[in-house]
């Protein structure tokens, strides 16, 4: 998975999680949903982060975030 793949997943979460929100009550289904989601970006930006450095290591260079 690239990393503008792997942003554009982050960003379909982040919509989920935001239209999700705005129906919740004390509906614990939805509240679950929500804790589902946000394990996801967790891993979603763990992934990133691993891309990051992968690049860092193949391209020599001391932050290839800048």
């Amino acid at each position: 998975m690239t990393i503008n793949e792997k942003l554009s997943e982050i960003k379909k979460v982040i919509e989920e999680i935001k239209n999700t929100t705005e129906k919740v009550g004390d509906n614990n289904i939805l509240k679950n949903k929500i804790e589902e989601m946000k394990k996801e970006i967790l891993m979603l930006k763990k992934g990133i982060g691993e891309t990051i450095n992968e690049l860092d290591e193949i391209l020599g260079e001391d932050d290839v975030r800048s």
